[in-house]
């Protein structure tokens, strides 16, 4: 399978914009945990004192079933703000879920990781880890995130050269 993607340089316009709606409404940030600790429209939810998971719905996995994100409780706009109690708190959760995953899904292996800041992907300010599960089966098995990220450079490298 070959998949394209066009990278015009938009994306991080669109992205910094969302970061800057978001700030400007603190009070709808769908990442903040509500008071029963739950993310609003997500499917099986753990936590801990100071973190949540929820898996994404399938409407909102865009082709990655079973995926999820670990969120603090505390508004926290990056992994880099994160305390020495959070960031523990973020890697008890993650062999939590791991285990949790492990036993329902049996997947073949992990994507885990942070977008940072809207250069880096992040389009909502509230720092939150991707734990995707992943098979040998999937079309992009094998491909990491570097991978992707490599690819693109590539891409942009020869589209220049021409």
């Amino acid at each position: 399978m070959k998949v394209t993607v066009t990278l015009d340089g938009t994306l991080l316009s669109k992205r910094e914009a969302e970061w800057q709606q978001h700030l400007a409404q603190p009070e709808e940030n769908p990442l903040l945990p509500n008071a029963a600790g739950r993310l609003t429209g997500e499917g099986w939810t753990v936590q801990n004192e100071l973190c949540v998971y929820s898996q994404l719905q399938p409407q909102y996995a865009e082709g990655l079933p079973h995926s999820g994100i670990i969120v603090t409780k505390r508004p926290c706009q990056t992994v880099f703000d994160l305390t020495p109690e959070e960031a523990a708190a973020t890697h008890a959760l993650l062999a939590e879920v791991k285990a949790h995953l492990d036993a329902t899904v049996r997947p073949d292996g992990y994507t885990v990781g942070w977008n940072v800041l809207p250069a880096g992907g992040q389009h909502i300010p509230h720092v939150h880890l991707h734990v995707i599960p992943r098979w040998s089966t999937d079309a992009s098995a094998g491909a990491g995130l570097r991978y992707f990220l490599k690819e693109a450079a590539r891409a942009a490298q020869a589209a220049e050269s021409v």
